[in-house]
């Protein structure tokens, strides 16, 4: 196992985006000509994953022509950030927390942002996206300012179309109301969805008006705007809202990928299981949209420490569940003995990267990669008392082509909270 492991692994010096490039020449390869590569991360809040995604981008930006970052963020919210690396209008510092979401807001994501823009500045052509569409409320209230100034006399029918969601969506802090949009009755969101509808063919029955008045590409925004607020009501008024949710994600990205074009090349950033190609997960739609031309990258680590969100444990019967707390820095728990991380802690290498593709898992030194064992999946919260819960049995080769695998990772560093305790 060892052996074929160090026979096998790219071994790379360090995760820090300011590295040369000289280790990570093997992408070349790994990469081919792949439109999309995806990158996830076994915790939301370990550092040395985001800083090794950061330098994968700059890597792929300055040698591989890539054009475009995407990352599990609201949609609109980033609109904002993607015109601070263009034009370097606005203040990153408070933008980032802007995406509603903690675990962006550490230090290497600033870092990265802030490289972002050197590089345009330096005559690139960068673009920063969000795919997520959890939040809303400035879809929303973007697409009312729209049409007030692209039709002011119609501007309040569509309006009125949006309210019934308007009034339960979250405000520029990504709070909701204390009754959100789930709690109404079931035959409320009906409606609601007949009207957000009736605002979508009022758009579309008008588009070419609105086209000549206002320009093809803010009508695609508009109407980019109405989609993401109806992808939220669908995962409000259905019994799978986390399938709808990782459905709608790569709706978004195809979304982008059609507005770079065909020659357009992006790095995605969310979860490993948002990444991957796990039935339901958004990268199984995206494997079908994009086939090969889509390299799928899961992250993995042995040890060390990581931030999280404490979930404390209550029973119900003979189940139990979780309630979110606060942000902590937990221990890693060590790799289960039969686990992936247990076989890939038998590299040399501290830190590495394993391309899972166009093997023979019949040979004896690999048929650990085969077939389904446990492998860590800890998003944004953890229970240390439930460690069992965090542990995934997973079929590896067949849900990522790639591994990165450190052996020790640190806790990412977090920034003053404008927006979050």
């Amino acid at each position: 196992m060892g052996a074929w492991l160090d026979a096998n692994v790219h071994p790379f010096d360090g995760s820090h985006l300011s590295l040369p490039h000289d280790d990570l020449e093997f992408l070349r390869d790994l990469v081919g000509d792949a439109r999309i590569v995806a990158l996830g991360e076994g915790t939301h809040g370990t550092r040395d994953f985001f800083e090794m995604k950061a330098r994968v981008l700059r890597f792929l930006v300055e040698e591989m022509d890539f054009d475009t970052f995407a990352i599990e963020a609201p949609w609109s919210e980033a609109r904002l950030l993607d015109r601070y690396v263009r034009t370097g209008v606005g203040d990153p510092g408070r933008l980032l927390p802007g995406l509603y979401l903690w675990p962006w807001n550490a230090e290497s994501v600033l870092e990265m942002i802030e490289w972002m823009r050197a590089h345009n500045a330096a005559g690139g052509d960068l673009g920063f996206h969000g795919f997520d569409m959890q939040h809303p409320g400035s879809p929303l209230r973007h697409l009312g300012t729209y049409v007030r100034q692209i039709d002011p006399q119609n501007a309040e029918r569509v309006i009125d179309q949006l309210r019934c969601l308007q009034l339960y969506a979250n405000d520029d802090f990504g709070r909701f109301p204390s009754r959100d949009y789930g709690d109404q009755s079931e035959a409320y969101r009906q409606r609601c969805g007949v009207s957000l509808e009736g605002a979508r063919r009022w758009l579309l029955r008008n588009r070419e008006k609105y086209e000549a008045a206002g320009g093809a590409d803010a009508f695609e925004v508009a109407m980019q705007s109405l989609r993401v607020a109806i992808q939220y009501h669908l995962t409000e008024i259905s019994e799978h809202g986390d399938a709808v949710r990782d459905e709608s994600m790569a709706e978004n990205v195809e979304w982008i990928s059609r507005r770079i074009g065909p020659n357009g090349r992006m790095l995605l950033w969310a979860h490993n299981y948002h990444v991957s190609t796990q039935p339901g997960a958004q990268g199984s739609h995206l494997r079908e949209t994009f086939g090969n031309a889509m390299v799928v990258v899961g992250f993995s680590h042995e040890r060390g420490r990581f931030q999280a969100v404490r979930w404390f444990t209550r029973f119900v019967g003979n189940e139990h569940f979780h309630d979110p707390g606060f942000r902590e820095i937990f221990d890693l728990d060590p790799p289960l003995p039969d686990s992936f991380e247990y076989y890939l802690s038998g590299a040399t290498a501290s830190r590495f990267f394993l391309d899972l593709r166009n093997r023979d898992y019949d040979a004896a030194d690999i048929s650990w990669l085969a077939g389904s064992r446990p492998f860590r999946f800890i998003g944004c919260c953890y229970d240390p008392d439930f460690v069992e819960d965090f542990w995934v049995d997973t079929r590896l080769t067949e849900w990522f082509d790639v591994i990165v695998h450190f052996e020790v990772t640190r806790p990412t560093i977090r920034r003053p909270g404008l927006r979050y305790p």
